[in-house]
């Protein structure tokens, strides 16, 4: 089993197991619970965010005319600090960020209708996670913020390659001493000082907390348990090898044999030179920690293994692993063969409600 700082998923509510179905309503009852992610001081804690923010609306798509989606409930109170995601038809998990809205519509910037987009599919509406709202004010705080005690990382998803560095920080500031108020600013950009706090952590990768204030660090992230599957995209290169920064959106452990990632990791026919790889990272111990572990799948064929995951670095005796797991949360890469081919991993939830 690989091992992060997140703890499994702590609470449900009762009263959260009602589920409504009255999508036309636009009312939904989530079950809601709470994660907790330690990040030891010292190091890079790697982790995706498994809970999310209370849905503002479910409803039925009465049209699609391309970035357009006309809903069966108001979906004015929709603003670009969120996304519509669908939980229903081709687009099943797939999430896209509002753009405007109004009494009867939403529209985003992609070409729904081109993608796939049905009258009769149903979605969500969700608002991102922000830095203010995920880690609120009990952040390590940065007295001084040309030095910075404790950051958040983020990634470029838009950046191909391998070994990918993330390329935003940011560390909180108290507001005491006048230089900043109360809140979030960019380590890269400290000056003029600017309050960050709405910057968007999307559901599309994992984040890291670098602490460096001297002391363990623990967030307690509160939110709805995920009943819907996500969808994220796993980008190819055509000749070069590109990791995809992802994570398991759940807060369970999801194994490798029932996650659905053989759908975007294409099969190895030789184990002794793997193509697409799934690299996990294990307990984290200092600054830019690097995975500890490669799997890729084959498919059975050749008689050199049996159907299933085999660990890259240990391929003989060639034995299956899969039932390693990737606990809630649990940040990890999936590596794309140069030349292989782009897809979508629809990440299966590894519970029932």
């Amino acid at each position: 089993m690989i091992k992060t700082p997140t703890k499994f998923i702590a609470l449900l509510s009762v009263a959260a197991f009602l589920m409504s179905s009255a999508f036309a309503q636009g009312v939904t009852t989530a079950p809601v619970g709470y994660v907790t992610t330690s990040a030891a001081n010292g190091v890079d804690a790697k982790f995706g965010i498994s809970m999310e923010r209370a849905a503002l609306l479910a409803a039925n798509v009465d049209s699609v005319v391309a970035g357009v989606l006309t809903l069966s409930a108001d979906p004015s109170a929709a603003t670009d600090g969120d996304y519509v995601q669908f939980t229903s038809g081709a687009l099943l998990g797939q999430w896209f960020q509002v753009s405007s809205s109004d009494a009867t519509s939403i529209t985003v910037v992609e070409d729904l209708a081109s993608l796939g987009a049905l009258a009769s599919d149903q979605v969500k509406v969700v608002p991102f996670w922000t830095l203010s709202t995920l880690f609120g004010t009990g952040f390590p705080n940065s007295a001084n913020i040309f030095a910075a005690d404790a950051q958040i990382l983020l990634n470029d998803v838009t950046t191909t390659g391998i070994n990918l560095a993330p390329n935003r920080n940011y560390a909180y500031h108290d507001g005491t001493g006048g230089t900043l108020g109360a809140g979030w600013f960019d380590v890269n950009a400290p000056f003029p000082p600017t309050i960050q706090d709405d910057v968007i952590i999307a559901p599309n990768s994992f984040i890291t907390i670098r602490n460096e204030s001297g002391a363990a660090y623990e967030l307690v992230v509160a939110g709805a348990v995920p009943v819907d599957v996500l969808n994220l995209g796993v980008v190819a290169d055509g000749s070069l090898e590109n990791d995809n920064l992802v994570y398991n959106p759940y807060p369970h452990a999801i194994a490798l044999s029932t996650s659905g990632l053989e759908s975007v990791v294409a099969n190895s026919p030789n184990i002794f030179a793997a193509g697409d790889q799934v690299i996990v990272y294990g307990t984290p111990a200092g600054l830019n920690p690097a995975p500890s572990s490669n799997y890729a799948y084959h498919d059975g064929t050749g008689g050199t293994l049996a159907e299933g995951w085999f660990d890259v670095n240990a391929p003989f005796p060639p034995t299956i692993q899969d039932s390693v797991t990737i606990p809630a949360g649990g940040a990890f890469l999936i590596r794309k063969a140069a030349g292989s081919v782009s897809g979508n991993w629809t990440a299966l939830i590894p519970y029932t409600l």
